[in-house]
């Protein structure tokens, strides 16, 4: 998927790449749809545990934010192809009505499972938000992939560091005083 696109996996590919006969790619998955929804839900686990790791000592609010977008961004552009892919499964998923649910099931547990980790982070440090943590949650999922993909069109990182520092000092801004 991250060497061809989307289009060229096929049960014959996926085993031929993996040196299993044809026929065992049924003994992992019912369908095309369920290895997707594995992938997904690989890189949704991957994408949060690798934004929301800790850093290295206690910093600002907005240096949390910031931070977080930053890890969620090198783990982009450390493998573009794979992201390139990804956004690709995502959008097909849009459209395709085998893969409709997928799409929908992405968003869903992404949002739980970053309001889950924005409530935990808030809730240690004292802080509140003028707006709900799911409210919250989805405007950082929008940050993130909206940076992550002006990233992969363009490759221009200070663009990217930017848009990373404004975000998060207009995100930290939804904290309460």
């Amino acid at each position: 998927m991250s060497d061809e696109g989307v289009g060229a996996v096929t049960t014959r590919a996926v085993t031929a790449r993996a040196g299993l006969p044809h026929g065992s790619f049924h003994y992992c998955f019912g369908s095309k749809a369920d290895l997707f929804a594995a992938i997904l839900e690989q890189e949704l686990k991957t994408s949060v545990s690798v934004a929301f790791g800790s850093p290295p000592e206690e910093i600002s609010p907005a240096a949390r934010i910031a931070f977080g977008l930053r890890a969620r961004l090198a783990h982009v552009t450390a493998q573009p192809d794979r992201a390139l892919a990804l956004a690709e499964l995502t959008a097909m998923s849009h459209r395709e009505p085998a893969l409709s649910h997928l799409a929908q099931w992405e968003q869903s547990e992404y949002r739980r499972e970053v309001t889950r980790n924005v409530d935990e982070w808030t809730d240690s440090a004292g802080l509140r938000w003028t707006a709900s943590t799911s409210e919250i949650a989805a405007l950082v999922i929008a940050v993130a992939d909206g940076i992550a993909t002006s990233w992969l069109a363009d490759r221009d990182d200070a663009a990217a560091d930017a848009s990373i520092e404004l975000a998060a000092r207009s995100i930290a801004g939804l904290l309460e005083e």
